[in-house]
């Protein structure tokens, strides 16, 4: 072989591995892309599943911390279109999971109520409680609304409706053995008011009219509950939380805002429940 056929085959040999570490290059890039994307994959998934873990974890310790949770429907009870007047908000909760009794005595318990639209802001308007009062033979005397049940030979005591106890505050002031505090937050009758705002309802065939003086909350047993005359309500019970509107808060109309009632127990952390109220119907709506 001469030397300029010596020179082609070198020439010849050296371009063949040049494609060869050329297509090694092109194969070890694709490899390190291909690993650089799924460790990428792997860490964002890493990061999302324990954010989630963060935020499980998080919302659990907040259910557990919370001593009270709602169990039912948040009412709104408005004379919407009629003219301009809300009346009360109404809605039961029961101790958390876990939770063996939570004391609603208006001593150490706290009921804010907010509609920061209208501007309003109310700060402990928790005055009334008939928790302590369940077995007085008061609340039946002139008419029926105390209920019971009997389970493994405890009796359990509670009024079927927010109206019936609102008929057991009537009960106590006509056998005056209501608190004469009671008397600055509202009037219970038979008999229509003549001046001043006030709703009605029927209740055992008679019209009652409730004309509230002051903006307030109160309390009252409504299902399973086991220690009567006490402000303590035990696991499994369900306690009704009503916000009755006095003049000033009477004459708005939550349409179309969020109105928020918040509850600080003596125990964990409050609860807090926030609706959006839609276009008022005029009677009783549910928002919750």
């Amino acid at each position: 072989m001469n030397l300029k056929s010596a020179v082609k085959a070198y020439n010849r040999k050296m371009r063949r591995r040049g494609l060869a570490g050329l297509d090694t290059a092109i194969i070890l890039i694709a490899f390190i892309i291909t690993a650089s994307v799924l460790a990428y994959v792997a860490v964002n998934m890493g990061l999302f599943v324990t954010q989630k873990a963060k935020s499980t974890i998080t919302k659990g310790e907040e259910t557990a911390s919370t001593a009270l949770t709602l169990s039912g429907s948040v009412l709104y009870s408005v004379n919407y279109p009629t003219d301009t007047q809300s009346y009360w908000i109404y809605f039961p909760v029961s101790p958390s999971s876990g939770v063996s009794s939570v004391e609603l005595s208006p001593a150490t318990t706290a009921i804010s109520f907010t509609a920061s639209s209208s501007g309003i802001q109310l700060s402990n308007i928790y005055a009334l409680s008939l928790l302590g009062y369940v077995s007085n033979s008061s609340l039946n005397t002139y008419y029926t609304t105390v209920s019971s049940d009997t389970s493994g030979g405890q009796t359990y005591y509670y009024f079927s409706s927010q109206y019936a106890a609102l008929v057991a505050i009537y009960n106590l002031n006509q056998t005056g053995t209501m608190p004469k505090a009671w008397n600055n937050y509202l009037e219970v009758s038979t008999a229509k008011p003549t001046v001043g705002s006030y709703f009605s309802f029927l209740y055992q065939g008679t019209t009652f009219y409730v004309k509230v003086l002051r903006t307030f909350a109160f309390t009252f047993p409504i299902a399973g509950f086991s220690l009567a005359g006490s402000y303590v309500a035990p696991a499994g019970s369900t306690i009704g939380v009503m916000v009755l509107f006095g003049p000033h808060v009477g004459s708005n109309v939550f349409q179309y805002q969020t109105v928020t009632v918040q509850i600080t127990p003596n125990i964990g952390s409050p609860l807090t429940v926030s609706e959006y109220v839609y276009q008022p119907e005029g009677n009783v709506t549910i928002i919750g």
